[in-house]
Parts: C-alpha cells; sequence; structure tokens
C-alpha cells in the first residue's frame, strides 16, 4: 500500500491526504465524544440507580418491618399468646378453646389490613390451620412442605420468601411471652404490589428491571416481575461477582449493566438490571449528527483539496511535462508559471538551465563531429602509410633471404615468396574499401605469415583457430596484420626458442572477437597503458613508433567507427606472451547489422 501511494500523481496524494485527514480528525473526536457519552451515561445512571434502590431499600424495610410488628403485636395481643402452646393431646375443651383462638387470631389479622390474602398457623405439633380473603384463590396451597426446622432456628426473626400468583409470605417462628417457649409459626400471605408498588414507577423511569432477594437469595414475584436478561443473572448467579460498570454482562447479543446493593443483616438483596441500548437511545441523535458530520466535512474538504491540489500541482505539471519533451530530443519550450510560488520559481530556473544545457549540448556535439572527423582524416593517413609501405626491416630480410636461396638453389621456394611478397604488396594499395570480408583479412595474414614462416623457419610456429562459418561476416581492413607484426617483432624476435602465434575467431553475446597471441617476452604494463590510451605519437619510443602506431591506429579506428565498447583489450604478463583481443560487432555485411 505504501509503495502504491508513493508512486501515486502528487494531486491525487494531496485529495487523499487531505480525505484521510480530516475523515480521521473526525473520527477520532466524534469516536471520543461518543464514547465519553455513554460512559457518562453510564456512570450517572448507575449514581443514580444506587441512589434509587437504596431508597427502595429503606421503603421495603420500613413495610415488611410493619407487617411483623403488626403480626406479633396482633399475636401477643390475642388469645393465641396463650392457648397456641395447648398440646394436642389436652381435653376437648381445652383443644376447643385453641381452635377457637387461633380461628379469631386469623380472621382479626386477616381483616385488619387490605394487603393480608392468607394466614396459616402452625402449632407445636405441626398442625396447620390455615384461612383465606378469597377461598378460590388457595394461596396457602403453598405451604404445604414448609421448613418448619430452618423457621425455628431464625430464633423469631421473620423471613420472607415468594408465592405464586400474586401473593408474597412473611413467616415467623413465635413463643410464649411468659415462657419464651416455642409455640408455633404464623405465616400471612401479602398482596405482593404491597412490595413492587414501591419500585414499579422507578423501573418505569429507568427503563430497567428491579429484582428484591430475600436472605436465600430467592427472587420474590419472580415470575410475573422478573425479565429474562434479569432472571439469567440471577440464575448464574452473577450478583457473587457482580460485572464492572465497563464491561456489564451479555445476554442475546446486548449488554447490559447491574447495580446491587444489600440492606442490613443481609435480610434484603436488591438488584437492578439496565439493558445499554436503553441508556443510550438518546445518542442515537448524536450517531446522526456525527454522520452528517463527517459526510458534510468530507465534502467540503474534496472541494478545497481538488481546488488546492490543482493550484499547487499546476506549475509541477508543466514543469514535468517540459522536462519530459526535453529528456526526449533536448529542445526545450519555455514554461510560463501560473504562480511565483516554489514552484513558479523552480520552472523559472528549469527555462534558464534548459536552454544553457541546449547550448552547450549543441557546442559539444559540434566539437566531437569536428575531432572525429579530424581523428578519422589521420587515421585514414596512417593506414594509407602503413598501406603504401612495409616495414624495411622485414623488406630488408625478405630480399636478402631470396638472394640468399638464389644463391644455394634455384627451388619453388624462392618463387613462392616472391609470390606472396608481390600478392601482400598488391593488397597494400589496392583500392578496395576500409571494410572488407573477414575471409579475405584472414587471407592476407595466411600469406603475410607464410612469408614469416619461410623467413624463420622451425623458429617460429603458426595456430590458426578460424570458425569458417564466421568469414561472411566483414571487418575493417588490415585490423590483424599490425597485432601479428607486434607479436613477432616485439615478441617473438626478442625472446630466444621456439615462437609460437595463434589467431583465432569466435562469436559470443552478438559480439564478434579476434584474437592474437604469442608467447613472447610479454608487455609491461606502462606500454599497455600507452597503446590504449596513447600519449602524442611524437612521444612514443623511437624504436616502437611504427609497430606502436600500428596497433593505436587498429584500436582507435574501431572506436571511431563502432563506439567506445568495442576496440581492443590487452591480456599479457612478463616473459609469459601476450594476447590481445579485437572486440567488434557482427555485421554480416557492409552497412548492415
Amino acid at each position: 500500500m505504501i509503495s502504491i501511494f508513493l508512486n501515486l500523481k502528487l494531486r491525487t496524494k494531496f485529495l487523499l491526504s487531505f480525505t484521510v485527514m480530516i475523515l480521521l480528525t473526525v473520527l477520532m473526536i466524534s469516536s471520543v465524544n461518543y464514547y465519553v457519552s455513554v460512559s457518562v451515561i453510564k456512570q450517572n445512571t448507575a449514581i443514580f440507580s444506587e441512589y434509587l434502590i437504596e431508597q427502595i431499600g429503606i421503603n421495603l424495610e420500613k413495610r415488611t418491618k410493619d407487617i411483623e410488628e403488626q403480626v406479633f403485636q396482633q399475636f401477643r395481643n390475642s388469645a393465641l399468646n396463650t392457648t397456641l402452646g395447648i398440646p394436642e393431646s389436652s381435653s376437648e375443651p381445652d383443644l376447643y378453646i385453641k381452635n377457637r383462638a387461633i380461628s379469631e387470631f386469623m380472621k382479626d389479622l386477616l381483616f385488619s389490613k387490605d394487603d393480608y390474602l392468607s394466614v396459616m398457623v402452625i402449632d407445636a405439633e405441626g398442625n396447620q390451620f390455615g384461612f383465606e380473603r378469597t377461598a378460590t384463590q388457595n394461596y396457602n396451597k403453598n405451604l404445604m412442605n414448609v421448613d418448619v426446622e430452618m423457621i425455628k432456628d431464625k430464633r423469631g426473626r421473620a423471613s420472607w420468601i415468594p408465592g405464586n400468583s400474586n401473593v408474597i409470605f412473611m413467616e415467623k417462628a413465635v413463643y410464649d411471652v411468659a415462657s419464651s417457649r416455642y409455640v408455633g409459626i404464623i405465616i400471612v400471605g401479602v398482596d405482593s404490589s404491597l412490595i413492587s408498588g414501591i419500585y414499579t414507577n422507578v423501573d418505569e423511569l429507568t427503563k430497567g428491571n428491579i429484582v428484591i432477594l430475600n436472605e436465600v437469595f430467592e427472587a420474590l414475584l419472580f415470575d410475573r416481575h422478573v425479565s429474562e436478561p434479569s432472571r439469567y443473572f440471577i440464575e448464574n448467579k452473577m450478583y457473587d461477582h457482580k460485572p464492572s460498570l465497563n464491561q456489564g454482562f451479555q445476554f442475546e447479543g446486548q449488554t447490559y449493566i447491574s447495580t446491587i446493593i444489600t440492606t442490613p443483616y443481609d435480610k434484603w438483596m436488591i438488584v437492578q438490571v439496565i439493558a445499554v441500548n436503553e441508556l443510550t437511545r438518546g445518542t442515537e441523535v448524536i450517531k446522526v449528527w456525527t454522520i452528517s458530520t463527517i459526510l458534510v466535512s468530507l465534502f467540503i474538504a474534496f472541494i478545497l483539496a481538488v481546488i488546492i491540489s490543482r493550484n499547487i500541482t499546476g506549475n509541477v505539471r508543466l514543469l514535468l511535462q517540459s522536462m519530459t519533451h526535453f529528456s526526449m530530443d533536448f529542445t526545450h519550450k519555455a514554461i510560463v508559471p501560473r504562480s511565483r510560488d516554489e514552484v513558479g520559481l523552480l520552472a523559472e530556473k528549469f527555462n534558464s538551465m534548459a536552454e544553457k544545457i541546449g547550448e552547450l549540448i549543441h557546442t559539444i556535439y559540434t566539437e566531437k563531429l569536428l575531432k572525429q572527423k579530424a581523428e578519422y582524416r589521420t587515421l585514414q593517413f596512417e593506414y594509407k602509410a602503413l598501406q603504401a609501405q612495409i616495414d624495411p626491416h622485414f623488406l630488408y630480410n625478405t630480399l636478402e633471404s631470396i638472394h640468399s636461396l638464389a644463391k644455394l638453389r634455384g627451388d619453388e621456394q624462392v618463387s613462392e615468396m616472391i609470390y606472396l611478397l608481390g600478392k601482400l604488396l598488391r593488397e597494400s594499395i589496392s583500392k578496395k574499401g576500409d571494410i572488407i570480408y573477414l575471409q579475405e583479412e584472414v587471407d592476407y595474414i595466411r600469406s603475410y605469415l607464410t612469408i614469416h614462416k619461410i623467413i624463420y623457419g622451425n623458429r617460429i610456429e603458426v595456430n590458426y583457430y578460424f570458425d569458417t562459418g564466421l568469414m561472411s561476416f566483414v571487418v575493417p581492413k588490415f585490423i590483424l596484420q599490425p597485432l601479428v607484426e607486434n607479436s613477432i617483432k616485439h615478441g617473438i624476435e626478442e625472446k630466444p626458442g621456439k615462437g609460437i602465434v595463434s589467431i583465432g575467431c569466435w562469436t559470443k553475446e552478438g559480439v564478434l572477437y579476434l584474437e592474437v597471441s604469442d608467447n613472447g617476452v610479454g608487455i609491461d604494463e606502462e606500454t599497455k597503458k600507452q597503446l590504449l590510451n596513447p600519449p602524442e605519437h611524437s612521444k612514443l619510443k623511437q624504436k616502437d613508433k611504427h609497430t606502436n602506431v600500428g596497433v593505436i591506429s587498429v584500436h582507435k579506428r574501431i572506436q571511431i567507427l563502432y563506439g567506445e565498447e568495442y576496440g581492443l583489450s590487452i591480456m599479457s604478463e612478463m616473459d609469459q606472451g601476450t594476447t590481445i583481443r579485437i572486440r567488434l560487432p557482427i555485421i554480416t555485411e557492409e552497412g548492415s547489422g
């Protein structure tokens, strides 16, 4: 992605940069505002919820305590206080008095408050006596399996347990006032609205759900007044490890937060569960405004980015177009910048620079062309001179040898030498052009070396390794003879023993190579440098000037004809021999490659 962005045009970069910066800024501000708003709402709701359920706890304590005290006072002031303890084995009159007292107590208690729906009395021997406000409801059927021992263990402290339908039960063990002897249990069924009325309005206000748990964590009015998330919270006993405000708990894909308080002596636990989406309903307006702001900001930013980027990149485009055109053909059309900013000043400087470069290129080209023509003419003169004359030393030795052989015998060898010498002289002064077939150059050098073999006898050995398939290629004329002459004159003649001259050709990677090597005395580093990067001819050593000029001329002539990547390379070690390699382009016929 970074590579793609870096390769984009400057205008596109400006557009993307402006858009991304504004988008990120708006998103960050909006996200932070939304997150802070939700967090504040959660925090305030938690504080408010805790305050409300504390008030509910106070009201719940007061209402249940009033009922418990009223039941106890009713019991203490009634005849049941003294008769409930009459055992079952007593006389019938005593049992009649006991039953009558129980019945009167239940009726008086039941009709003392409209919220009482049923009353049950259990004597010390476990006999149950019940009375209900409406016989059809049969509230006391839920009390058939009362845990008497548990109630007794509470030593007169009242307990509240849930019932079904719309009733909850207060159960309390009672004792003889005079003797403090356990005499039985009183259970009162209370209308659930007495409890639910405490928090119904709060539920509607907070859009949550309040659940009241007794001391054994049973929910009062569980079936009718508890929502599914609250039921899940209680059944999984999540009140044991209260979820943090920020995390809450998850139910069916939604997040809920909970507030929990316990009343003194852990008699009641009050739990409120609120859905977070209920708290954040007001933030939907923030979302709408945020999205609207982002879209409007992006639209405005895009328009501004287009205008600004077009203004900034206008001069850049002009400069780029001019530079591209200038790099192709070095012709320059002056740029007229649209502004005087840094890019505009750069365009003006480029105008000035391009004009100077154009003038300089023209001057250099003209000078180079004139220099090449002059060098070529000089080389042509040198080659003409070389072609017109053969080394006097060579001619002298040849004629001397002819003379000596003629004295000794008049055989074919003398005739062949004279023939070859004439052939060489004819080739040297022939009217052929500067470019010939490789076959012609090879034939010439074979004749040249045949004469040398006759002169030197067994002291010189010549090896050829020409690829016959290359003989149709064309090469500059007389490029091998100066190299062979150099090998014999400066390599083999100055070294005792048998001299070996090897000549060959081959192609590799689209290049034609010609090579002349010998096992002579070699060439020192200074001479190699002078041959490939020569000083003025007048500064060459006098005794080496003829052959050196020939080698230098071959090298420079090839570079002028074909370019600096072609020419000679020299590999030599002292007393180990010399190899001179010619690098030429492959040309199959004159003027084509």
